[in-house]
């Protein structure tokens, strides 16, 4: 009988809403070292965020409050860098450059990146070697293409001079980098056999996520193939558009090894970039916190632009 009553009473029900408080404590410490295994988790990437970001970005912003010379000690001189920069000729000029540069190569890639991503995207044969092709040149660094590129202009052995002359379309060599106009030729050219590549690997993605049913409706009710692209795909392809937008023009505001090797700035200093101008008075002319400054500016109007893109994303519940 006593095992009985001990049996029922072992048996009987808890109140609800009063948990077992070991069951609690249990619950508990599992959730604390779930919390403290994603702390781990996350402890590597936080700490090389920390140490090649944000530790920088403060390093500078404190660099550009002072007078920092590459050499000997620093002063204090509060906002003082930041009001000579509105009154520097030199500066408005690489920055007036560097957008003028980036509102040209971002249309051009976009459109080329558009025109082969809408040429390969479908299986045939040869696309493959197609797409490695152009995919190749996304593959080496800008200091690595502009070298490149450079013996390819050479005046004395570069193939394009002796495909010119060849071909009878020049009657002598051609110096690509002695004027301003043919050496900005020359760098968007690179810039765009540069990143075509990964603007065709991003719309590839955004084609081939239309919906074929979409596709096969359009042309039942007699869309061309520019009406259907203009009218039914690019619509269902903002994000890819504005993730490849993103990439190209930020990869034209730090423009800066393909100017370095090939132009050097010359002629008269006339191909600048912003970075080329923050790179020349940092380690040419030495004045540290004057380019910290120039680097915080460029910084913010990346910042603005960026975030103007990113309104372009459809919103929760859009197309």
């Amino acid at each position: 009988m006593a095992r009985q009553v001990i049996s029922e009473t072992s048996r009987r029900p808890v109140a609800p809403g009063r948990p077992r408080p070991a069951r609690r404590r249990f619950a508990g410490s599992r959730r604390s070292r779930r919390g403290l295994t994603g702390a781990l988790l996350v402890a590597p990437a936080a700490i090389l965020i920390a140490g090649l970001f944000v530790i920088p970005l403060v390093l500078d912003g404190w660099m550009s409050l002072n007078n920092w010379p590459l050499l000997g000690s620093h002063s204090f001189t509060g906002l003082h860098n930041y009001r000579e920069l509105f009154g520097d000729s030199g500066v408005r000029h690489a920055l007036v450059f560097t957008v003028l540069f980036t509102v040209v190569i971002v249309p051009l890639v976009f459109l080329v990146g558009l025109a082969l991503a809408s040429f390969l995207q479908h299986a045939r044969p040869g696309v493959s070697t197609f797409r490695a092709a152009v995919i190749a040149p996304v593959t080496i660094g800008f200091a690595t293409a502009s070298y490149l590129w450079l013996s390819l202009i050479d005046p004395n052995t570069g193939i394009f001079d002796r495909s010119l002359l060849d071909l009878h379309l020049a009657g002598h060599s051609v110096n690509w980098l002695s004027t301003s106009t043919l050496a900005l030729t020359v760098v968007v050219v690179l810039t765009v056999w540069k990143l075509a590549g990964f603007a065709m690997i991003v719309l590839i993605n955004g084609l081939q996520g239309v919906p074929t049913e979409v596709e096969e409706a359009a042309r039942i009710d007699g869309a061309r193939r520019l009406r259907l692209l203009w009218s039914i795909k690019l619509p269902l392809m903002r994000r890819s558009i504005v993730l490849a937008l993103v990439f190209v023009a930020l990869a034209g505001f730090l423009s800066f090894d393909q100017f370095y090797i090939l132009t050097g700035g010359a002629p008269d200093n006339s191909t600048i970039t912003a970075v080329f101008r923050i790179y020349d008075t940092a380690f040419v002319q030495g004045n540290l916190g004057y380019a910290s400054a120039l680097s915080i500016v460029l910084l913010v109007i990346v910042l603005i632009i960026t975030g103007l893109e990113l309104l372009l994303l459809p919103k929760k519940g859009e197309v």
